[in-house]
């Protein structure tokens, strides 16, 4: 974003030029035309760029925290049906929830509410045994109250991201725009008329000399890897420590809620891993991003 920030700065400030010469182009209809494109296109720029420079983290918080909320929860109700199907013996049970349990470590947002509506549906099954053993009689209700608002702050959170996204690309193809209205018609009309406009000519031939040279020929399509580090025995969300993107040589520390985020991520394999003070180190992760993907990965880490 860093590189059209610079392009969308390069091009206000040659609109500001323009502006300040528009006698330069009084009389000739047809300069206008594409000079007032190439103003269009600009304050366009301008405006969708603004509204990528917060950062997209901000986009994803809500999330985040309820799907914190939401894992927390079921796996609450995994560990209470393990017990239940070993109390009863069932061994079918004790299959699919010990399968849950593994699922959970690490697990999309789509992964994890299908097996919060599949854990819902067992507790329905089997609630009168289950509440004989401890079971809440109003844990159904609360779960699926809980897969309710989050399957709502899911949704808004990728309708933002994929407004994010369709901005990111609409700003590729209007820098692309401005560079073609500047190169086979702005240069030329102001290199044209540099006699009778000699300061025009000046500035904007210093401005066009600075301006960035790369030349992106596809619209790249983004994705992300999110997730939180906890210890495993005690759930705690571990804050401060350190996860690795290790192909981009990236580093970020999770906040007060266990949490990290690597954004703006082509498709690509790549390899986290984790360290924290105190704890062991646990087997690095690999992961296959996808196009305008969206991936979740878990550390929970034993102590030392």
């Amino acid at each position: 974003m860093k590189t059209q920030l610079i392009k969308i700065q390069n091009f206000r400030t040659i609109k500001n030029l323009l502006e300040l010469h528009s006698s330069a182009f009084e009389g000739k209809p047809k300069a206008i035309v594409f000079r007032d494109g190439f103003f269009e296109r600009t304050e366009t720029l301008h405006q969708l760029i603004n509204g990528l420079v917060s950062p997209v983290s901000s986009i994803y918080k809500a999330r985040m925290d309820g799907r914190a909320q939401l894992h927390q929860r079921l796996q609450l109700i995994t560990d209470f049906g393990i017990m239940f199907a070993k109390n009863t013996g069932n061994s079918t049970l004790l299959n699919t929830f010990t399968h849950y349990n593994r699922r959970l470590r690490s697990i999309s947002i789509g992964k994890m509410l299908q097996v919060a509506n599949d854990e819902m549906n067992l507790l329905n099954q089997y609630q009168s045994d289950a509440e004989a053993l401890g079971l809440p009689d109003n844990i159904v209700q609360d779960l699926q109250l809980l897969i309710n608002e989050f399957q709502t702050v899911n949704d808004q959170t990728q309708l933002q991201l994929g407004l994010r996204r369709k901005n990111r690309k609409q700003i590729a193809k209007l820098i692309v725009e401005c560079n073609v209205i500047l190169r086979y018609e702005m240069d030329k009309f102001v290199k044209f008329n540099a006699a009778d406009w000699p300061e025009l000519a000046d500035g904007y031939q210093y401005l066009r000399r600075r301006r960035p040279s790369a030349k992106r020929k596809t619209v790249a399509e983004y994705s992300d890897i999110i997730g939180t580090v906890s210890d495993k025995t005690s759930g705690q969300l571990l804050a401060g420590a350190t996860v690795r993107l290790i192909e981009k040589a990236w580093n970020i520390t999770t906040d007060a809620n266990g949490d990290f985020l690597f954004d703006d991520l082509k498709a690509d394999r790549y390899t986290l891993s984790c360290q924290a003070s105190g704890y062991a180190l646990p087997e690095p992760a690999s992961i296959v991003l996808g196009k305008n993907d969206s991936i979740v990965w878990n550390f929970q880490l034993v102590k030392l």
